[in-house]
Parts: C-alpha cells; structure tokens; sequence
C-alpha cells in the first residue's frame, strides 16, 4: 500500500498560474481580426515586394544586354 495520499484537487499556485497563462491568450483571442488583418497585409506587401524586385531583376537584365550591346556596337 501506498503510504502517500493523492491529492484530489489542484493546488493554489497551480490555479494561479493557469489563470496566469489563461489571460493572455483570451487577450490574443480577442484581437484575432485586426491580427489576421495585419497578417494579410504584411503577405500582401510581401507578395507585391517579391514582384517588385522579379520585375527589377528582368529589368536590370535586359537593360544589361541593351548596354551591352550598344558598347560593343561602339567598339
């Protein structure tokens, strides 16, 4: 037999910390539409960004071969 009895409820602290834990994520809970918001535009800006320096990236080549080729033409 086990000489040590198991306790049936929690102890103090441990509700303290869990109510603790609890009140930050009710707090995130609650804000999960301007969070989503924000989070669609951050992915939108980065998107557009991403365009952006793809189209920059084309651009700086064919720009390259256009001076290239004007600076051989003059050689």
């Amino acid at each position: 037999m086990w000489p040590f009895t198991r306790r049936s409820h929690e102890s103090p602290e441990s509700e303290t910390a869990k109510r603790a834990a609890e009140k930050p994520l009710h707090e995130a809970q609650s804000r999960t539409p301007e969070s989503e918001a924000q989070f669609h535009e951050s992915r939108r800006v980065k998107e557009q960004l991403k365009a952006h320096n793809r189209a920059n990236a084309y651009s700086d080549f064919i720009e390259g071969i256009v001076l290239g080729r004007l600076n051989d033409s003059r050689s």
